[in-house]
């Protein structure tokens, strides 16, 4: 790939989990602390992850920071975000996630240069489908940041884009301006099945959504939002039975 200038918007929800927050937003400093980061607490209650965030809005004054006194779910939280994001190219990032050297970068490319592409995701530890690469997944806890970073370098030189009906929402890079085409986030959906729902409406409207073999973020899994009181299961099951009846399909 050849990598130049990107612009972005980064958006990260978060909901407790301090110290897997702190290693996603390390991994933003490390690499794309400049771009239009947009940080969404929503309703989070650990007096540590408050004071780190209200740490680093003196330490990043070109960041904006998003408070919900009380948590609105990841698809409002990803709203917000997007309602304050400076760019086209869109980042919807759990806070269970590491971002690699290049990984933001590479995915911007894609939207960039593919007209018929709205949606585009990166290889990853823990998904559902082809994004996710298998040999990965009992190793993601204990996988080093030298390690993580190896492992996305070994892998770019794999330029393939494959086009999938599901692109997983740990990321979620979107050209901001289909999303607000299409009807944005189904309010009904506001925890599961909201980025499945929106990728038929937006493959309805004429455009691919893909994922990028050589890119990878690493990605924890069921970790952000996960001390909520949700049967994850149920809801999952509840939100496809939604998609049905509006769309008469799953993808």
């Amino acid at each position: 790939w050849k990598i130049f200038k990107m612009i972005m918007s980064i958006i990260i929800p978060i909901k407790n989990q301090f110290k897997i927050v702190k290693m996603c937003i390390d991994s933003i400093i490390r690499h794309y602390k400049n771009e239009d980061v947009i940080l969404v607490d929503d309703g989070s209650t650990e007096e540590n992850l408050i004071n780190y965030l209200k740490n680093l809005q003196s330490e990043f004054p070109n960041w904006t920071f998003i408070t919900n006194k009380t948590s609105l779910g990841h698809s409002l939280a990803c709203t917000l975000g997007i309602n304050s994001s400076k760019t086209n190219n869109i980042f919807l990032l759990n806070s269970d996630t590491i971002v690699t050297k290049n990984s933001l970068n590479i995915l911007t490319k894609v939207l960039e240069e593919n007209k018929e592409i709205a949606v585009v995701g990166p290889s990853t530890s823990s998904a559902t489908g082809p994004q996710m690469l298998k040999e990965l997944y009992e190793k993601r806890y204990v996988l080093s940041i030298d390690e993580i970073e190896k492992i996305a370098e070994n892998l770019e030189s794999n330029k393939e884009i494959i086009d999938i009906p599901l692109v997983n929402g740990f990321c979620f890079a979107i050209k901001k301006n289909v999303f607000k085409a299409v009807g944005k986030f189904d309010i009904n959906l506001n925890s599961y099945g909201n980025e499945k729902e929106l990728l038929i409406r937006i493959r309805n409207a004429g455009y691919r959504t893909v994922f990028v073999k050589g890119c990878y973020i690493h990605h924890f899994g069921k970790v952000s939002y996960s001390h909520e009181n949700i049967n994850i299961g149920q809801a999952c099951k509840d939100a496809d039975k939604l998609i049905i009846k509006k769309h008469g399909r799953l993808e």
